[in-house]
């Protein structure tokens, strides 16, 4: 019978870790809203968890009801030529079926691990929260609507804004000179630099190295959150090789050692690889 039901194979649960090296982007962000983050940025694949667990659950019912009529047909049972009591064999027969019983995923979790440590390690916070698959669903279905509604929109955008942590502010910076990359202002000409989105936050921009650039503040006023010139915009993105991570697929970044310069993957510390310039 085991062989007529073909259930979804899915992981009993999923895990979303992140960790921040500042303190302010990991107190206003919550594991809901990185959920719900992580949900928005991968909506086919949780769209199939999501049909996979409601078809193993209908298939489920189906299952348990064709195990009872098994359980319950009338056997004639011999148990003294068997040499064996009822109740034992019962017993036995129960941890037989137990062993092949199909027992399929019909309730995946989420659990959001966060964690900061402060740059000289002195100060180190988590926080954690683990979600229901009913959970998922709801988000998924906050998430893919047309339209969010502004609170939702505004922890989300929290949340892409949380990923510019620190460390991938400077090699951003450095990357680019420390120069604005529209009119060529630097630091050392008194410019205050900031490290912009190419596409915008809004327009569904990632906090990613390559979605990322350095912009004077007058330039980044002027941008005012559109993309305002393709050109630029195109030319910028194809003079930035990106360079992938072997490990976990994660872009290298361009940095400076005691040992000169090297690429290190952009999801470090959680990856440690690093590769010669």
């Amino acid at each position: 019978m085991n062989k007529s039901f073909d259930f979804n194979p899915l992981p009993k649960s999923l895990s979303i870790s992140r960790y921040y090296d500042n303190k302010s982007s990991f107190n206003k962000i919550e594991p809901g809203y990185l959920m719900s983050s992580e949900i928005r940025n991968n909506l086919e694949e949780f769209s199939k968890y999501i049909l996979q667990v409601k078809e193993n659950r209908e298939n489920k019912q189906i299952y348990i009801k064709k195990v009872q009529e098994i359980i319950s047909q009338q056997i004639d049972i011999d148990y003294k030529e068997l040499k064996i009591s009822r109740n034992e064999y019962i017993n036995r027969e129960k941890k037989l079926l137990s062993n092949l019983i199909l027992n399929p995923v019909i309730n995946l979790k989420l659990c959001v691990f966060m964690s900061y440590s402060s740059p000289k390690g002195q100060v180190n916070l988590s926080k954690s929260d683990c979600f229901t698959f009913d959970d998922i669903v709801a988000s998924f279905e906050s998430v893919s609507r047309t339209y969010l509604d502004k609170n939702t929109y505004s922890k989300l955008a929290s949340v892409e804004r949380g990923e510019v942590s620190d460390s991938l502010r400077y090699d951003v910076l450095n990357r680019d000179n420390f120069k604005c990359v529209i009119c060529g202002a630097s630091s050392h000409e008194g410019a205050r630099l900031h490290v912009d989105h190419i596409i915008p936050i809004s327009k569904g921009g990632k906090s990613i190295p390559s979605n990322l650039r350095t912009l004077c503040e007058r330039c980044n006023v002027g941008k005012s959150d559109k993309i305002e010139d393709l050109y630029v915009d195109e030319q910028l993105l194809k003079n930035q090789k990106i360079l992938l991570c072997p490990k976990c697929g994660g872009e290298l970044i361009r940095r400076h050692g005691k040992n000169g310069d090297f690429y290190g993957c952009s999801n470090f510390p959680k990856c440690k690889y690093t590769q010669n310039v």
